[in-house]
């Protein structure tokens, strides 16, 4: 949808902050990636604050009260403005689907500095959309948007595939909320296991997608085989075997 007239801003950075304050504000983003049969987490944190950088335009306001004034639909036209090269343009249109960062993000790499101008250090997104996160005071904190597919601003090296997404209030240690899984990943899986037990309230997890869990029948043949490996090598460490006579 293109973004001609400062009046279509304004109507979208009022839906987008409902979005935001509903999805993302005062909550903790957990991204879970998968590389060298081992998760790797990045962790972010949304604030009030970070709102107005995600929009690209440019306003008197301080960004506090800009949110504000945002989610209460008191926004005019005189009251922002675009930035001259059409960057604002092009980040309102995928404002929308940026609120859902927390289901929708697919990959995560490290910026690529392919942009003298642009200061960030990771990006989380699509094929179609991005948003990039600065590391300040030990966090990660979104500070841009872009309509650029993430491997076009990341570098291979760094790139990695999203399997898992949790959300958590800023103030709670443990995330309980599961708000995506990438297929044929369960919570079985020996990858994600490690940041289960670490991060996540396992016990108490809400999720408005179907939990994935291997077969109860799997689970349990394996959870046997554990037990028979684990006894024979208790039985192979008993004081007193030796080798039988030959």
């Amino acid at each position: 949808m293109a973004v001609t007239s400062k009046e279509k801003a304004v109507g979208i950075i009022h839906n987008c902050a409902v979005l935001y304050n509903d999805n993302l504000s005062g909550r903790n983003v957990l991204f879970v990636t998968a590389g060298n049969n081992k998760a790797v987490c990045f962790e972010a944190l949304f604030l009030p604050q970070n709102f107005l950088h995600l929009t690209g335009v440019r306003t008197s306001m301080n960004s506090d009260f800009f949110f504000r004034a945002a989610l209460n639909k008191r926004l005019s036209p005189d009251s922002i403005a675009f930035d001259q090269a059409g960057a604002t343009e092009l980040k309102l249109e995928i404002l929308p689907q940026l609120m859902a960062i927390h289901t929708t993000a697919r990959m995560i790499g490290d910026y690529d500095n392919s942009r003298p101008l642009l200061v960030t250090d990771k990006f989380a997104g699509t094929v179609t959309m991005a948003m990039g996160f600065i590391y300040v005071n030990d966090l990660f904190i979104p500070n841009t948007a872009l309509k650029i597919d993430v491997r076009d601003i990341t570098s291979k090296a760094t790139r990695r595939r999203v399997i898992a997404i949790f959300s958590k209030p800023r103030n709670e240690v443990l995330y309980k909320q599961l708000t995506y899984i990438a297929k044929g990943i369960t919570f079985d899986d020996s990858v994600l296991a490690s940041t289960l037990r670490e991060k996540v309230d396992e016990q108490n997890l809400t999720a408005s997608i179907p939990i994935p869990r291997k077969p109860i029948q799997e689970r349990l043949a394996e959870a046997q085989q554990e037990a028979e490996i684990h006894n024979a090598d208790q039985l192979n460490q008993a004081p007193g075997k030796t080798d039988p006579e030959r």
